[in-house]
């Protein structure tokens, strides 16, 4: 059996209790200290009932009392349901009703008003932090839930997978035996915790007794607020899709951060060009990480070098306990060097959709020679000479968008949903200069002008700010093939 997050935390914590957890602008606390407040929420998680495999929902804001959150939510048993307080209301009721979450834990009972159910609501602000705690712990297996997280679903919903114990601290493992992480060095944790990314980020220091610098939403957007925070807490691992490392970089504050020995990328493809540039400005280590939320956070690396042949980086070979497989559209393997779909294995993938078993079992197949279950991803790839992988797009329409992972066909049913709207459709439009946005094309139901800026006041409330379409364009009719389904070839060259 794994050795969990928890557990890992607290052995980490048991080598050197008065080591710096975590950093932000406003205070540094223990291991000790971490400690005690996670086993305070636990205590008090058990107390309220909560058995292992209880899906606990988490709505709160980037801060110590998160981090503790989540350990106490992970010792009690229970399996964290991330609520992030940026997503509109309706996303975050949804969530809440199906995954029949029973207790939420918040900062702020105010930003809760969109409940309407019977769930226990726990304000961390209301516990005694300066207590002690010692709970007896129950047992936990390595196969049980440590969190749920919906991602973009292309039936209009989002999905929940559903990650074990297991899968994570495999991967967890992997970092740490493959780069070291010393008890002096400190991690960045700048990815909202409704992204796998941040599970890394933030536990893979923890785990290993270094140090997690917890950065605020309106610096980690700002290229010289980024730097500043870097250079006051010593940063010395970060991670940033290529979109965020591009502005970074164009700023020019990179440089003088000289504390960063790596940069990881990954949620996009990485351009060499990027990798050239970074070079110039960077001394340290470049890798980029490729994987979907259904294989547990990354599943394939790759250590970049400047001036390498290949437009984009390769997405690597597989971690230990991954597995990749190409194959047709008839499941048969392709040749080295031929394009085919990606398809995962191994010990790193999820245990499926939340209450959604005909996904999972669509998404999720069997290997038609070995039987072992694999994970369809949607992407195409293919092996170079040397077993490395190369990325050709998606086969679906799926797409990544600066690190975020969308279902354009979700993004559709929303605009569809609206009154004045008949029809929809959504494509993505690359800039000359590179930059990727979501363009909509609408069929007005009533063949009147549309209300574009009520259209984006609607899907406010319902997309996510990096789903919502940055342009609209009216048309009478959308183009079809013979077969029915929208051209969207036409849409792309309108």
């Amino acid at each position: 059996m794994s050795m969990l997050i928890h557990e890992k935390f607290k052995s980490a914590k048991q080598k050197q209790p008065n080591n710096i957890a975590l950093i932000t602008n406003e205070e540094e606390i223990s291991y000790s200290n971490l400690d005690n407040r996670s086993n305070i929420i636990a205590e008090k998680l058990l107390r309220l009932g909560i058995k292992p495999g209880d899906i606990v929902g988490v709505h709160m804001n980037r801060g110590i009392h998160l981090i503790a959150t989540l350990l106490g939510v992970m010792k009690s048993g229970g399996c964290y349901l991330p609520l992030d307080p940026y997503y509109p209301n309706e996303r975050l009721s949804y969530m809440v009703e199906h995954s029949e979450t029973a207790l939420i834990i918040t900062d702020d009972d105010d930003q809760l008003d969109w409940l309407h159910g019977t769930q226990i609501i726990l304000n961390i602000n209301e516990l005694d932090m300066h207590q002690t705690a010692n709970p007896a712990l129950p047992h936990i297996n390595d196969d049980d839930l440590c969190y749920v997280m919906y991602t973009s679903g292309s039936t209009g919903k989002p999905k929940g997978v559903m990650i074990s114990h297991r899968t994570v601290a495999h991967y967890l493992g992997w970092m740490q035996s493959r780069f070291t992480l010393t008890t002096d060095k400190r991690v960045l944790n700048q990815t909202t915790y409704s992204f796998d990314i941040s599970v890394w980020e933030i536990f893979w220091p923890l785990t290993c007794g270094a140090g997690c610098a917890l950065i605020s939403e309106d610096e980690k957007y700002d290229p010289d607020l980024l730097a500043a925070f870097v250079l006051r807490h010593h940063v010395n691992v970060v991670q940033f899709v290529p979109t965020a490392l591009r502005i970074i970089l164009d700023a020019n504050v990179l440089k003088p951060c000289t504390s960063i020995t790596d940069i990881f990328s990954g949620g996009e493809a990485l351009p060499q060009k990027l990798v050239n540039d970074l070079a110039k400005q960077f001394g340290g280590k470049i890798h980029n990480l490729y994987g979907p939320t259904e294989a547990t956070i990354f599943a394939y690396h790759w250590p970049c070098e400047p001036n390498q042949d290949d437009a984009i980086v390769p997405i690597g070979i597989p971690i230990p306990h991954a597995k990749g497989f190409i194959f047709d559209q008839q499941l048969r393997p392709v040749a080295r060097g031929q394009c085919g779909e990606l398809y995962l294995g191994g010990d790193t993938l999820a245990k499926g959709y939340l209450k959604r078993n005909d996904l999972t079992e669509e998404r999720f197949l069997a290997h038609p020679i070995t039987g072992e279950r694999m994970y369809r991803t949607g992407d195409l790839v293919s092996e170079k000479s040397d077993g490395t992988l190369l990325f050709h797009g998606r086969c679906d329409s799926q797409i990544k968008l600066r690190g975020h992972r969308i279902e354009l066909a979700e993004i559709e049913v929303q605009l569809q949903n609206i009154e004045d709207i008949s029809h929809a459709a959504v494509i993505t439009v690359t800039s000359s200069c590179g930059d990727v946005t979501i363009k909509a094309f609408c069929v007005s139901a009533s063949q009147q002008s549309l209300d574009i800026q009520a259209i984006r006041l609607s899907l406010s409330g319902v997309l996510p700010h990096y789903m919502r379409p940055t342009h609209y364009c009216q048309v009478d009719a959308l183009p079809t093939l013979p077969n029915g389904k929208i051209n969207k070839s036409i849409l792309n060259h309108n």
